[in-house]
């Protein structure tokens, strides 16, 4: 068995496995075949391939952007799924829990198997592919929230954070990189069908890692404010939710504490920082 990736973004990049794509290389639905030359039965593709626009998914709600968004993130990885099955390689689909919004429906954290009610277009793209691929026998669905890593990169959080001088302080079920890798290995190992949310144990505001960063930058200053103010902020309402990750514990896999995965990761990313040209 190999593991292989697909996607240059920021996800995979953490990732340690070969990449089917150059840097350089287009990929479509008219084109997948292509690139699965060396892909051999028994494989995994970890698809790490999604549109979520720039500088963020408000890109998504311009009408001139929604088609290339949903034949990214809906056609393509069916196309990507349907190729797999053909090959008889095992798909794990690096997916989105953005797809919730607000209190869930037993009023403390969302299941796998709750409908979701996604605000943005990105996230119903998002969700309308875990309809359609989410109960396939040969792949994993992997549902990540507003992922958080020690590099200093413009997609993760703590960058994207830290730009801002209106945080809001409402939790949210995270996911730091370095465990989304150790899961990832994992369910290309154990080949486990199914669709599982993939975030620390406790959630996290936006508040929580500026203040975080605050010890080694004391002098930031930052506002927070309400929900109702950042919703005129933006185009697209941002999701607010908590996630449930028993079933991923029951798979035998279990994250890091969310306390001690921040203050290792904001450590790591403040060298990072320092380090970077």
């Amino acid at each position: 068995m190999k593991i292989w990736k697909l996607g240059n973004g920021f996800v995979s990049d953490h990732l340690p496995y070969e990449n089917l794509l150059s840097n350089d290389d287009r990929i479509s639905v008219e084109n997948v075949r292509d690139f699965f030359n060396h892909v051999s039965p028994g494989d995994v593709i970890v698809n790490c391939i999604g549109k979520t626009g720039r500088p963020n998914v408000d890109w998504s709600e311009d009408i001139n952007n929604k088609f290339i968004t949903a034949m990214t993130n809906v056609a393509l990885p069916l196309v990507i799924a349907e190729v797999c099955r053909e090959v008889g390689a095992h798909l794990i689909q690096i997916s989105s829990g953005c797809i919730y919004y607000g209190t869930a429906p037993d009023h403390h954290s969302w299941k796998e198997h709750d409908f979701a009610n996604p605000e943005s277009y990105y996230s119903k793209t998002k969700y309308a592919c875990d309809l359609l691929i989410g109960d396939l026998p040969h792949v994993t669905n992997l549902r990540i929230r507003m992922p958080i890593s020690d590099r200093n990169n413009q997609r993760n959080f703590i960058n994207k954070i830290m730009c801002y001088d209106k945080v809001i302080d409402e939790p949210n079920s995270v996911t730091f990189m370095s465990d989304l890798v150790r899961c990832v290995h994992f369910f290309s190992n154990k080949k486990i069908a199914g669709t599982f949310h993939v975030t620390n144990p406790d959630p996290l505001s936006a508040a929580d890692v500026v203040k975080e960063v605050m010890k080694y930058v004391p002098d930031h200053k930052f506002n927070i404010i309400s929900l109702e103010d950042l919703e005129g902020l933006v185009k697209a309402k941002r999701s607010n939710c908590i996630l449930d990750i028993k079933k991923l514990n029951n798979s035998g896999f279990y994250m890091t504490d969310t306390g001690k995965a921040l203050e290792k990761c904001v450590s790591d990313w403040i060298v990072s920082i320092h380090s970077t040209p």
